[in-house]
């Protein structure tokens, strides 16, 4: 049992399901490991004497977690602690919780407790530079390193000095999943982006293209359209309209971005 890293073993008993990582990335070191998770003493000396100095992760649904990883600019194209600093502004402060410091990339992981709330798992939501992680999906902690920079993952605040709380209620709720009906209604709304930017008057495809964006991005922004696939769907439409790829991407980044700050109400008849 002594092979175990000591932080390893305390989270264990917590009752953090974990698994080991090839070191230096986030591949599991062996098929179906997230099934295989545990909190058994033994099991993990014998992993960590098997693949001595690999990583580890843990597992969110047994453990009864949802973590919140908030990306640096640098290693990542978006600021998920500008995007979480303006959540916070907006709807209310964060409780104490566990932290993780991005090894290399100066990024954080929050842990909270998970009591069941339908929550979505999707990267860039609430924002971009946040990514949502609960159920089968698995977050590094320490002892490990980061795959792209080879720093290594730290605790700043660690879950046997303050427990994870519960989920904010402000942030579930922007995570929950977007009513069936409405979610229903993403498709169309995306065709129309298309047709609008290919259809639009001479001169005017690029400020179609920001208004487009800006709608999709509010769509995005209330949990009712994949924010890969509204972008995916705009730069369609720019390459059919000819308009230069480098511009048509900074004008889908401006308008999905501004869109996302302000996300369209739920509840209201849809257009």
């Amino acid at each position: 049992m002594h092979t175990i890293p000591p932080d390893l073993l305390r989270v264990a008993r917590m009752g953090w399901h974990v698994l080991p990582v090839r070191a230096g990335s986030r591949a599991a070191c062996f098929r179906g490991a997230v099934d295989h998770a545990t909190t058994c003493p033994d099991t993990l000396a014998r992993w960590a004497a098997r693949w001595p100095g690999c990583g580890w992760r843990v597992v969110c649904g047994p453990s009864g977690l949802f973590a919140l990883d908030v990306d640096r600019p640098g290693t990542h194209a978006a600021d998920g602690v500008a995007a979480l600093s303006a959540l916070v502004r907006r709807h209310g402060p964060l409780p104490p919780r566990p932290m993780t410091r991005t090894g290399g990339s100066g990024g954080a992981v929050l842990f909270f407790r998970h009591d069941g709330e339908p929550l979505r798992g999707q990267a860039g939501y609430p924002a971009p530079g946040l990514d949502p992680h609960r159920g089968r999906q698995a977050v590094t902690i320490p002892p490990g390193t980061h795959p792209a920079t080879g720093g290594a993952y730290t605790w700043r605040v660690p879950p046997w000095e303050v427990p994870p709380p519960p989920i904010p209620r402000w942030l579930a709720r922007l995570l929950a999943p977007a009513p069936r009906m409405v979610a229903d209604r993403a498709p169309g709304v995306l065709m129309c982006a298309l047709h609008a930017v290919c259809d639009a008057p001479p001169g005017m495809a690029n400020t179609t293209l920001n208004a487009r964006a800006y709608t999709l991005g509010r769509w995005c922004g209330a949990g009712m359209m994949d924010l890969a696939q509204a972008r995916d769907t705009l730069l369609h439409a720019a390459q059919r309209r000819h308009i230069p790829m480098p511009e048509a991407r900074a004008t889908i980044r401006s308008g999905l971005n501004a869109g996302l700050r302000n996300p369209r109400p739920t509840g209201r008849a849809l257009p």
